[in-house]
Order: C-alpha cells, then sequence, then structure tokens
C-alpha cells in the first residue's frame, strides 16, 4: 500500500517573485563569469585596464585562476594585482588567496615568472617619494615576502635573497615599512634571511640600524652566520677608528651644516666629526657586539675594550659599553680580568661599577676572597657596598655569618646600605632567618639596622614581638642621609609600623 502523498500548497505570489529575481541573479553572474573568463579576445591591455575599475580585481584574479590563458597572460594578471593602486582592495591578499586555489605545477610557474616583474617592482623609483620607498616598492616586497612560502625551491631562495636585499638599501628607513616589518620578515625566514642580512652590515650606516641588523643576525642566525657577522663587526669597529673613516665623517657633518646654514669654523668642524665618529663605535659597533657576544672573538674583544684606558667621557663611555654588551656572556675563564677591572683604583666608577655586574653574572666562588677584603674596608664605602651584595649573592646562606663579621665596626653606614643588604639577604634561599635573629641581640648596630629591615620585610607575627623590643634601644646610629632617625630604637619603631601594615594588608606593597 502506498503512503499518500503530500499536497502541494501553491505558492504566494511574493515567493514566486524573489525565486524568480534569484534565477534571473544567477544567470547574470554566470554571464559575467563567461565574458570574463571563456572569452577569447582577453589581453594585456584588458588586465591593465581592470586595474583602475571597480570590478577589475576579480577580473583580474579570474584570469590569473583560468588554465584556457597563456602562462604569461596569467602571470601579467598576478603581477597586476600586485601593482594597482587601490584603496579599496589589498592586492596581495588577493593573489595570495588565488594562488592556493591552484595546482602545484601551475601555481610554482605563476610564481616563478613574477619573479623579474617583482625585482622590477621592487627597484622601480618614485621622484615624488624624495628617496623614501615609494608605496609600489612596498607592495612588491610585501608580494615577495608572501610568496616564498608558497614558492619552489630555488625560487624560495631567490626571493629570500631579493627581499632581505630591498631592506639593505636603507634599512633603517625600510625596516618598518609594509604590513610586514624587517623584523618579522627575518624572523619567519630564519637563518638563510641571517646569512644575507651579514652582506648589509656597513660601518657606514646609522648606529640603530647597525644594532638592529645584528640583533637579528643573533636572533636567527646558526653558529656559522653568527661568527661570520662576528668577524664583520670586528671588522667594522676597526674600519670606524680609520682616518678614511673620519674623513668621511667630516665631509657629512660639513654638509649637512651646509643644508642647515650652519657656519662651523675649522675646530668646530673637527670637534663635530670626531664626536660623530665616536657616536658610530659607542652607540652602533659596541652595542652591536651585545648580540654577538657567545662569539669567541667578539667576546674577546669587547674585553679588550673594556681593559684599554680611554680618556675623557667618551673614552669611559666606550669601556661601559663594551661591559654591557658583556652581560650574561662571561664566565669563570674571564674572572680574574673582569676582577681587576672591578678592582682597580685607576678605573673610573662607572667601569668599576659594571665590572662589579659581570662578577655578579660569574657567580664563582672564587670571587669572594677580594669581596670578603672589601667589605671590611672603610676606604670606599660604595665599594664596600657592592662588594658586601655579590659577597652574599655568590656566597649565599653560607656567607651571612661571615659577611656580618666583616663589616667594619668603626664604619659610616648610611641607609641605603643597610637597606641593600637587608634586601639582599630577603632573596637568598633557603632564608638564613636564624643567623640573622642573632643580629637583634647583637653588639653593632649596624648588624641590628639590617636585621630589623629584613624582618620589617620577611618577618612574621612571631617576628614582630622581637623587633618590638628594639624600639627602646638607645644606641646611636652613624652614617650620613640618616635624618630624623637617630637610634636602632628609631629603625625599631619604623620597622614595626612598616611590618605591622604589611601583616595587616598582603596585597599592598
Amino acid at each position: 500500500m502506498q503512503a499518500p502523498r503530500a499536497v502541494e500548497r501553491p505558492l504566494s505570489r511574493s515567493t514566486r517573485f524573489l525565486r524568480e529575481r534569484a534565477k534571473q541573479n544567477a544567470r547574470a553572474t554566470w554571464v559575467a563569469i563567461l565574458l570574463v573568463v571563456g572569452a577569447c579576445k582577453v589581453g594585456a591591455e584588458d588586465i591593465e585596464y581592470w586595474k583602475g575599475t571597480v570590478k577589475g580585481p576579480g577580473k583580474i584574479v579570474s584570469v590569473m585562476l583560468a588554465g584556457k590563458y597563456p602562462m604569461d597572460l596569467r602571470t601579467q594578471a598576478a603581477l597586476a594585482l600586485v601593482d594597482m593602486e587601490r584603496t579599496d582592495r589589498d592586492g596581495t591578499n588577493d593573489l595570495q588567496q588565488g594562488l592556493t586555489r591552484l595546482e602545484d605545477d601551475e601555481r610554482n610557474q605563476i610564481i616563478s615568472g613574477m619573479v623579474p616583474g617583482l625585482e622590477g617592482l621592487m627597484k622601480q623609483v618614485d621622484p615624488s617619494a624624495s628617496g623614501a620607498a615609494s608605496p609600489r616598492q612596498i607592495r612588491a616586497k610585501d608580494a615577495a615576502f608572501v610568496l616564498i612560502t608558497h614558492a619552489p625551491p630555488d625560487v624560495k631562495q631567490k626571493l629570500t635573497d631579493d627581499v632581505i636585499a630591498w631592506y639593505m638599501e636603507d634599512f633603517n628607513g625600510r625596516s618598518l615599512a609594509g604590513n610586514y616589518s624587517a623584523e618579522q620578515v627575518v624572523r619567519a625566514l630564519g637563518p638563510a634571511a641571517g646569512k644575507e642580512l651579514i652582506k648589509g652590515m656597513k660601518a657606514r650606516m646609522p648606529a640603530p640600524a647597525l644594532v638592529k641588523m645584528v640583533q637579528l643576525i643573533g636572533s636567527v642566525g646558526d653558529a656559522a652566520t653568527k661568527k661570520d657577522a662576528g668577524a664583520k663587526l670586528i671588522a667594522i669597529a676597526d674600519e670606524m677608528e680609520s682616518k678614511d673613516f673620519l674623513a668621511w665623517v667630516k665631509q657629512s657633518v660639513k654638509e649637512q651644516a651646509e643644508r642647515q646654514k650652519a657656519k662651523l669654523d675649522a675646530k668646530q668642524l673637527d670637534k663635530a666629526a670626531d664626536a660623530n665618529k665616536d657616536n658610530f663605535i659607542n652607540e652602533g659597533a659596541i652595542p652591536a657586539m651585545k648580540f654577538l657576544a657567545d662569539v669567541p672573538t667578539v667576546k674577546k674583544r669587547l674585553l679588550q675594550i673594556a681593559s684599554t684606558p680611554a680618556a675623557g667621557d667618551v673614552g669611559t663611555t666606550r669601556r661601559t659599553h663594551a661591559l654591557m654588551a658583556l652581560e650574561g656572556k662571561v664566565d669563570s675563564s674571564d674572572l680574574p680580568q673582569i676582577m681587576q677591572l672591578a678592582l682597580s683604583k685607576d678605573n673610573p666608577t662607572t667601569v668599576r661599577d659594571y665590572a662589579f655586574d659581570r662578577v655578579g653574572d660569574i657567580r664563582s666562588a672564587d670571587a669572594l676572597p677580594e669581596l670578603q677584603k672589601l667589605v671590611g674596608s672603610n676606604e670606599d664605602p660604595r665599594l664596600r657596598w657592592r662588594a658586601g651584595e655579590l659577597m652574599l649573592a655568590i656566597g649565599g646562606a653560607g656567607a651571612v655569618s661571615d659577611f656580618f663579621s666583616r663589616l667594619p665596626s668603626n664604619g659610616d653606614y648610611p641607609p641605603e646600605e643597610l637597606e641593600g643588604y637587608a634586601t639582599r639577604l630577603g632573596q637568598i634561599a633557603p632564608a638564613p632567618t636564624e643567623q640573622i635573629k642573632a643580629q637583634l641581640s647583637g653588639s653593632s648596630w649596624f648588624g641590628k639596622v639590617i636585621a630589623l629591615r629584613y624582618f620589617e620585610r620577611k618577618g612574621g607575627a612571631d617576628d614582630l614581638k622581637r623587633i618590638d623590643g628594639l624600639t627602646g634601644d638607645k644606641t646611636a646610629i652613624k652614617g650620613p642621609r640618616w635624618g630624623k632617625t637617630k637610634t636602632v630604637g628609631d629603625v625599631a619603631s619604623e620597622a614595626v609600623a612598616d611590618a605591622k601594615q604589611r601583616l595587616a594588608d598582603p596585597g599592598a606593597k
């Protein structure tokens, strides 16, 4: 027995109208597609014309995708998407999406065919751009970078070289141009880009550009690339010290002064040239070495710069920048040289300070004997402070008792020094709480103050009772910048108040 048929209801007039309109629209769409893709007379002039029409980009994409057209015409269509000046369409995005719809063989042919055209667009100078990269050049660079992902191996390397070479024309001016910055491009391309960047490293380029370029090489380069970059950077530093480089700087300063209609006499010109040359070294070559300081030859050069006496503020800056560039890159084999820099009274204060920082990086127990001598000396309180914090950082809990025993009993101690010790003690793990408690009942006023400041920051409710017991201590404190704080009891009162507030509100800073 057959199931009864459903009764079909007649369509309403509005429904019939909408369905008929949809059929008409569909027929119109197919007619438009056939006019573009199916026509036999589409040529280069049509593609050129479509670059400026409302529906042109869609038609250009259709030609690129249509297998019936010659590959030359399809390649021209792909280039047209990059070349067209549009604010309503992103031609590079259209190109990228279109290429994903092609079979590998067709896509490879189109990309390979685009390379000469893209190279031409990247090099095409626009006089109205006043020396900067033009929008057309930037679009071509972005497109070349996008195509690297889809390109066959032989073309991939060619496009990589082209994109990096484009940045090398003016790294400082172009590094942020387009949809993809130089940093994004280099990090995406990896070691291959690092090798190409070495070619663009020059002494006669802005210092920030050299630093950024070397930073990128250091972040993506393999060991061989970093070694080559290190050798190039050392050669650049040598060139910056040459007479020819100084002559170039002097001429550049002179030309700039003339453009600004500024008058410089011979002495002023020489002084400005020397200052600019020093900036190339101190703000360019040496900071750039930081990113290659794990290369032995570069580390050796930085240690040499740091250890070589140089006159004036410029010389001190050069030495301190070298020590700054060695951050995290020194080891126990470098300790004797670094300690000598830190301990020598002939070195400027900032040089000694940064040398102590590097001693802290090394964290070798071999440094403790010299640090202990400084901790026990009143000769230079600032160095005593540096040595004391380093002794605690390197020696840890095992050095705490020795540290307190070495502090001079007749020394003047500013509040910052004692607070610095308390802070450093608070960073030791496991916490040396028992050793610090012993100082509360000790004989030295500065030991009590350090312990009070420690428990102010780290103590619990039980410790609060201990420090509260010192509020009546009338032992005088001795040192500069204590203000109204005159006794150990005054420090204890401050510590109790701050500790109570901290315990009452653990989230407060």
